[in-house]
């Protein structure tokens, strides 16, 4: 991928009556996608953010432990919420309680890799079925007032065309505008992300595309679309532990002066701030335990970081998290 000069403007995206501006999407990631981190992502500069993906199948057996990944907050609208599954009975049933919850669009999770989705005729498995694939999508589209979208992967293997031809079928359909993961479903996540693909479904279909892949520095953002064309970026795991990149990709998409990274201690300050929203929504021990996954990505970089980490293995509580936190800006930063 070669460098390129940033975009005049980047023109908003539009998926039915849902305006994406700037076009900037967070990507849905299981354990991370939580509530108060797309509220984070928002207030940064995210355009339409993503929660991690509801099974249709744990909704119809009631699990308690689903119905909090649906939770949203006038904090981050527009909001997309993401289900899978393999039933398009089911299916239209998850999409229509994820509209009771607030969301303004459904996005059909046909992109994950995880072999217990997969066992579940869900996710990737979708792809390799496109009769079932399209069934499900017309299903939810039959089911729901507002925009259904779907998150795919660049074939099966490497070389695997048929994607192109499963995206006109759910075009036909009604999908209101497809994610392109820019690997195949062979290679999970390793490897570079082949951007080509993007732009080859782009030529493809009418509806907005927006591509996914291998987005981790600002500049990359107007990259992607002068290289492909498509509508809107996602940006996942370059996200974790750094929600300003929306603000800085939005400032390159905008050819502006891109700001800098937040010194430490303001870092620090926002994984306090993703701390405490966490507490609120999940209780205090929840928090607690979440943020040692985050705290990771938080402190990528930073002096003294697997100290930072370490310590926050150890924590069970949001006052002990805090305490931990405090103490390595004393001490290391």
């Amino acid at each position: 991928m070669t460098e390129a000069a940033p975009l005049d403007r980047a023109l908003p995206m539009q998926i039915g009556p849902v305006v994406i501006d700037p076009p900037l999407v967070l990507g849905p990631m299981a354990g991370y996608t939580t509530l108060p981190f797309r509220v984070l992502c928002h207030r940064a500069g995210a355009g339409l953010v993503t929660s991690e993906m509801v099974s249709a199948k744990a909704l119809e057996y009631g699990s308690t432990k689903t119905a909090p990944l649906m939770q949203t907050s006038p904090a981050e609208h527009p909001v997309a919420l993401q289900v899978f599954g393999g039933e398009p009975a089911g299916m239209a049933e998850a999409a229509r309680r994820c509209v009771d919850a607030g969301a303004d669009i459904v996005d059909i999770n046909m992109g994950c890799t995880v072999p217990k989705v997969r066992k579940a005729q869900a996710g990737v498995a979708l792809m390799a079925d496109p009769d079932r694939a399209v069934q499900v999508a017309a299903a939810v589209v039959g089911a729901v007032p507002v925009p259904v979208t779907v998150k795919f992967r660049a074939g099966m293997t490497a070389g695997d065309d048929r994607y192109l031809e499963l995206a006109r079928r759910l075009q036909d359909v009604g999908v209101a505008a497809l994610t392109l993961h820019a690997r195949p479903a062979s290679a999970y996540l390793r490897g570079r992300a082949d951007w080509t693909r993007i732009a080859r479904l782009v030529a493809h279909v009418s509806i907005p595309v927006i591509g996914n892949g291998d987005i981790t520095a600002p500049a990359q953002a107007p990259q992607m679309l002068r290289e492909t064309g498509c509508a809107g970026v996602m940006i996942a795991r370059g996200a974790l532990g750094r929600p300003w990149l929306f603000r800085q990709a939005a400032e390159a998409l905008a050819g502006q002066d891109v700001s800098p990274d937040p010194p430490p201690a303001d870092r620090l300050a926002v994984a306090l701030c993703h701390a405490q929203m966490l507490a609120l929504a999940h209780g205090d021990q929840s928090a607690a335990q979440q943020m040692r996954g985050h705290i990771a990505f938080y402190s990528r970089g930073l002096s003294h970081a697997a100290w930072l980490r370490q310590r926050c293995q150890q924590v069970r509580s949001l006052s002990h998290f805090a305490d931990v936190v405090f103490e390595h800006l004393e001490e290391h930063q």
